[in-house]
């Protein structure tokens, strides 16, 4: 998971667990996974989840008979915008590298 700073101390906000969401989501990943990576309960998860797939940030998919979620390009690119955001607030926010030309 993504460490952040905030000012609430431990404290995400919607756009930011969403955020979390989509990072964990970039390779292909179990909800369980998303679940105690991101800290998140049940419900949370799948009120994200929901939201997620509505929005298309990500998408369905299946390994090897495994429902897994995965970033779209759109996801990626919301990745892309919140960071710069983050790097704007803090300059000395490192910005990890989400943006691909990898269409698979």
């Amino acid at each position: 998971m993504i460490e952040h700073e905030t000012n609430n101390e431990n404290n995400r906000g919607k756009i930011e667990i969403m955020a979390d969401v989509v990072y964990l989501s970039t390779s292909g990943i179990k909800k369980t996974h998303i679940m105690y990576k991101a800290n998140l309960s049940y419900d949370q998860i799948n009120r994200y989840l929901r939201e997620l797939l509505k929005l298309t940030f990500i998408e369905i998919a299946m390994d090897e008979g495994t429902v897994i979620y995965r970033a779209t390009e759109k996801g990626r690119l919301f990745l892309h915008h919140y960071y710069m955001m983050r790097k704007t607030m803090y300059s000395e926010y490192e910005m990890p590298c989400v943006i691909t030309n990898d269409y698979t």
